[in-house]
């Protein structure tokens, strides 16, 4: 079995303990650097991903790896990467998010709310008019949360 495939195993178990799920993996061409990205409905905090990466090179401590050097890293996606599961949306509510859709439109708007199959946003139509709008998770490419040193409204 391939290092990551045994790294993602133990932190998809471990996961399981916790609020958070793993929302991507990235490795490079040899295969022999990996970054797991973990995330949660109220985000991830750093004792998450300390316990996650002592759980992991517990498990990598008595495995056997084979001779070939890696490198691993688990961390949160970070603010400027697309929102990638559905379950990373719910602690953006009352953020601004820039969505790419399938029409090659795209739509800016404070996120309101949203269920499995779709999500609200409040979007401005004018200079102090807005109008609801509903998007259909099927219906979007890519959306990113726009970076604000506002306050995140409740």
């Amino acid at each position: 079995m391939r290092i990551k495939d045994l790294i993602q195993g133990v932190l998809e178990e471990e996961l399981k303990k916790t609020d958070c799920f793993l929302v991507g993996v990235k490795s490079n061409d040899s295969d022999s650097d990996f970054k797991f990205f973990i995330d949660g409905k109220e985000g991830v905090g750093i004792k998450v991903i300390g316990k996650l990466s002592r759980a992991v090179s517990a498990f990598l401590d008595e495995a056997d790896t084979g001779e070939k050097a890696f490198r691993y890293e688990i961390s949160s996606p970070g603010v400027d990467n697309p929102l990638i599961d559905k379950r990373q949306y719910y602690q953006h509510i009352g953020r601004d998010l820039a969505i790419s859709l399938a029409d090659n439109s795209i739509v800016e708007g404070e996120l309101i709310a949203l269920n499995e199959e779709e999500l609200e946003l409040s979007v401005k139509i004018g200079k102090n008019k807005k109008e609801k709008r509903v998007v259909s998770f099927e219906n979007i490419k890519k959306s990113t949360v726009q970076i604000s040193f506002k306050p995140k409204k409740k």
